[in-house]
């Protein structure tokens, strides 16, 4: 997720700014800037020899209507490796208004996949999930939320619907992450339903991309 440093409003969190851009349809320009960023950092390690992990993009709902998204993102596939970036969409992306535009939503899905990037649907298991997404996109990577994380602290009702939530996602043949993770117990919770990875504040914190070099160098 990116942060903003801003020079008059100081450290802006995602949540403060990014509604913002999404209502003016700046957050598209912001995308493709973050993107070519990790793109460029990816390409860096490979040429430098250092070990390169998968990095997750965030991308709006209002690329899944953008006449030349496709376009772009195969212009960009030419020069960087494609299966170094996980492009990473919530479920919102296909709420849209029309059959004909969610149809188009799920051609743009399919040929990210093709050109070699990796999909991952973002915040599984809030709100309602539309579960006619997994069977229709060729997803890589399903992020549970993490208010479900929470609801099974304690909760055996909560950690079987947890549970079976992560033998559905690897019976789909998806790599299977819980968000939000702050605490060993939630991880011990969480290695015990057979969860594969986790993303919170236990294994680190948002960082300046100088300090996320030297985390990698330690960390792997």
């Amino acid at each position: 997720l990116v942060r903003w440093r801003s020079r008059e409003l100081g450290f802006l969190a995602p949540g403060q700014f990014i509604p913002r851009f999404e209502s003016n349809g700046f957050i598209t320009q912001l995308d493709f800037y973050m993107l070519s960023r990790v793109m460029e950092f990816q390409k860096r390690r490979h040429a430098t020899g250092v070990p390169v992990v998968t990095i997750s993009v965030n991308q709006s709902r209002l690329h899944m209507q953008e006449k030349n998204y496709l376009t772009y993102m195969q212009r960009l596939k030419t020069y960087y490796k494609a299966r170094d970036i996980e492009l990473e969409l919530t479920e919102t992306a296909f709420d849209l208004n029309t059959p004909e535009l969610r149809q188009h939503a799920l051609h743009v899905m399919r040929a990210l996949h093709e050109m070699g990037f990796r999909l991952s649907i973002d915040d599984f298991g809030s709100g309602y999930s539309d579960l006619t997404l997994l069977n229709a996109i060729p997803l890589d990577v399903m992020k549970i939320d993490r208010s479900l994380l929470l609801a099974s602290q304690g909760a055996k009702r909560m950690q079987a619907v947890l549970a079976r939530m992560i033998d559905l996602g690897h019976a789909l043949g998806m790599t299977v992450i819980c968000e939000g993770i702050e605490t060993r117990e939630q991880e011990d919770m969480l290695r015990s339903c057979g969860c594969d990875q986790g993303q919170g504040y236990l294994y680190g914190k948002p960082m300046p991309e100088e300090e996320f070099e030297l985390f990698l160098l330690q960390h792997i």
